[in-house]
């Protein structure tokens, strides 16, 4: 077994281990930024998904599959403006009904400050696979901000940050789910990286709620390396998550540059 597949096996595990399935996460932030958080769940998500939104005793649920918002499936306390709306299956994205599930949303998330995030398989048949609007142009008919747009979708920032990096860090690791997908730098350096990043990951799936409460969207963090004046910058973006390898002094900079790309 090689590094990375001893790495991809422990990923696998502690994956498992640090969420159980329809384990609550929370998010906070203003309206217009939690809009793009959703659209960052949207995103992620490809197997059927019933995903509720929870603040108090106010909730709504949305159907998601194949990374589409398909339909708006409960809103508690019932607003009235979302009547028809609940259930419906979105057919494309000149649905009218998409700005109307905007507006509902909206309107419940100015109602509470942290949200917790539930996901469950959907219930039923649910709906097909194709029915739907895709996350790209959900976010612009949703009109997200261009500043968030590295926000809903910081998988995608991610891989372009670190094609962009060039000669300013000696590796990096690219994860997807609980496989490296992508790497650079000579053979035994990312080896080492690898084996750092797999001690690394024993221990943060089961603290990461503690270092980062309530907080939501990507994260990071730095730690030292093995080896003289080298550090590791850690990018977690929940499905997807890098390990950058660069000399301690170079780290700051490259830190303030990922923070900069996904900031609102």
């Amino acid at each position: 077994m090689d590094d990375f597949s001893r790495l991809e096996s422990k990923l696998a595990k502690l994956r498992q281990r640090g969420k159980a399935p329809g384990e609550s996460r929370s998010i906070r932030g203003e309206p217009d930024w939690l809009l793009a958080a959703i659209v960052s769940e949207i995103d992620e998500t490809i197997l059927p998904r019933n995903i509720r939104f929870a603040s108090g005793d106010a909730s709504f649920s949305i159907a998601v599959a194949n990374r589409r918002l398909q339909a708006l499936t409960s809103v508690v306390p019932a607003q009235g403006a979302e009547e028809g709306l609940v259930g419906k299956a979105i057919a494309n994205e000149e649905d009218p009904a998409l700005l109307q599930i905007r507006e509902t949303v909206a309107g419940m998330l100015s109602k509470g400050g942290v949200w917790k995030i539930a996901s469950q398989r959907q219930s039923g048949d649910g709906f097909p696979s194709d029915i739907g609007v895709p996350s790209g142009p959900l976010a612009r008919a949703w009109e997200i901000v261009p500043a968030g747009a590295s926000r809903a979708n910081p998988g995608a920032a991610l891989e372009e940050f670190l094609g962009e990096l060039n000669g300013s860090a000696s590796a990096w690791l690219l994860i997807e789910g609980e496989e490296v997908k992508g790497k650079s730098g000579s053979e035994d350096v990312v080896s080492g990286l690898g084996n750092q990043a797999a001690l690394f990951l024993d221990g943060y799936f089961s603290k990461k709620d503690l270092l980062f409460q309530g907080e939501t969207g990507p994260s990071g963090l730095v730690f030292a390396a093995e080896g003289d004046g080298d550090a590791v910058l850690f990018l977690d973006c929940d499905a997807s998550m890098a390990f950058v390898l660069s000399k301690a002094g170079d780290v700051a900079t490259l830190a303030q540059q990922w923070q900069a790309r996904v900031a609102l």
